[in-house]
């Protein structure tokens, strides 16, 4: 089975074999102009694991078209471990498109030439099956109207047409726009979601769902007992609004009026421009002996082990169905506390794992940070509860497993009209309304 993956990610194995930009005459101007300079860094971890789990499949031959900023060449193809890697540039990523985007002039784009590259791959390839991954990320989503002789199967990380999301001034309108129509042209559509599956289905009641979970990142066992230094950690690989920052901060400046030493950790890469307006935040909430910063750790590990100086985790993004950042603390065995989105209540479907609040209910957030601080057995039951839930749920070969089994009943149903197995497609029974 050949298998086309359209997404965009990075890891330091496949930058070792990239040609890269060292980014000087950019990164001089953003200097300059006192904004963060740009450094090559891994993002999307959900990809490079679902990576190491196809590199598993011998009778896959899978292929992954995907932009790469920095990259020197217009497109850049090599095989490892297996797997077919065609990065392309993208056209946004010229010197030209940096000096405006660092001068903040930010336009809509057509990505026309992304479009036809992206095409052109497809077309050399002939897969029997294209996957895209990350529908809200435009400059590649939008290859996907181009695409008509392939079945295309789209897994769902996000929907903009989300109207919280929209609320929150996530995506943009064209970003929206583009989105909206692949919907309505596509069929296919792997979710975990039950809100995802009613938007989408609102706009295409054509659709066939399946259940899909995008692996998780593991974290590696640490051995040595490591000492509490903070009450919370809030982290994420960057740390912007979207994540849950402001108003992680602003909850505890409530926490804070009846625990006046409450120590809140915020680990992750934060811009320059936005870490200024997050300090003032600070003192104006006279949170500054309450929050301790930490950049971006290279390691996973040294990652985890500073994850691990907190009690607690408070992760409240909104963006993803369930973040990346609320699975990994339950496998650390911290306390967890988010968001209610279209996913995390999943987590709570046979015992309480989580404490949910929701979106945007400051007060609520609060109210379970202290829940926590005052009955440390309670948290240890939900510590508990989530890492047996979560160990047994989301297994990355199992979703791996899975993924490959759609692909096949997708491939099936596209030419011949075979019928879905039902133990593949997304069960509403297991995904109530929240």
């Amino acid at each position: 089975m050949k298998v086309a993956w359209i997404c965009h990610f990075s890891n330091q194995e496949v930058r070792n074999k990239l040609p890269l930009s060292k980014m000087r005459i950019s990164n001089f101007l953003r200097s300059i102009l006192g904004k963060t300079k740009f450094k090559y860094g891994d993002f999307a971890p959900w990809m490079n694991n679902l990576i190491k789990e196809f590199e598993k499949f011998e009778e896959v031959e899978l292929h992954i078209i995907a932009p790469h900023t920095g990259l020197k060449k217009k497109r850049f193809d090599f095989e490892m471990n297996g797997i077919h890697y065609h990065f392309f540039k993208s056209e946004d990523d010229t010197l030209f498109s940096r000096i405006k985007n660092t001068l903040g002039f930010i336009k809509s784009q057509k990505y026309q030439k992304n479009r036809l590259q992206i095409k052109q791959t497809i077309d050399q390839i002939q897969p029997d099956i294209i996957n895209l991954i990350g529908l809200e990320n435009t400059y590649y989503s939008i290859a996907a109207l181009d695409i008509n002789n392939y079945p295309v199967y789209v897994s769902i990380q996000t929907v903009l047409n989300n109207p919280k999301l929209s609320k929150y001034g996530v995506g943009d309108s064209y970003a929206r726009e583009i989105e909206m129509k692949i919907f309505q042209k596509e069929k296919y559509f792997g979710c975990g979601g039950r809100l995802y599956h009613d938007l989408i289905q609102q706009v295409n009641d054509q659709a066939i769902f399946f259940k899909m979970f995008f692996p998780i990142q593991h974290p590696p066992k640490i051995e040595e007992n490591i000492r509490k230094e903070f009450d919370f950690v809030f982290y994420a690989a960057r740390v912007i609004k979207n994540k849950g920052i402001e108003d992680t901060l602003d909850a505890l400046a409530l926490v804070k009026k009846e625990k006046p030493s409450v120590k809140l950790n915020v680990i992750g890469y934060c811009p320059k421009e936005y870490k200024q307006l997050l300090l003032k935040r600070i003192e104006a909430l006279d949170l500054k002996d309450n929050v301790i910063f930490h950049d971006y750790f290279l390691l996973h590990e040294d990652l985890f082990r500073q994850v691990l100086k907190s009690k607690f985790a408070v992760v409240p993004g909104i963006t993803a169905i369930i973040n990346g950042t609320v699975i990994e603390p339950t496998l650390l065995g911290l306390p967890v506390i988010t968001y209610q989105t279209t996913g995390t209540p999943y987590l709570n479907r046979e015992k309480e794992c989580v404490l949910l609040a929701e979106i945007g209910d400051i007060e609520g957030l609060a109210n379970n940070m202290l829940k926590l601080m005052n009955d440390e057995n309670y948290g240890q039951m939900l510590a508990q509860n989530a890492n047996d839930f979560v160990t047994r749920t989301f297994d990355n070969t199992t979703s791996a497993k899975r993924l490959l089994e759609d692909y096949k009943a997708v491939i099936a149903h596209y030419h011949n009209g075979t019928p879905i197995p039902k133990e593949l497609l997304f069960d509403l029974n297991e995904f109530p309304i929240y």
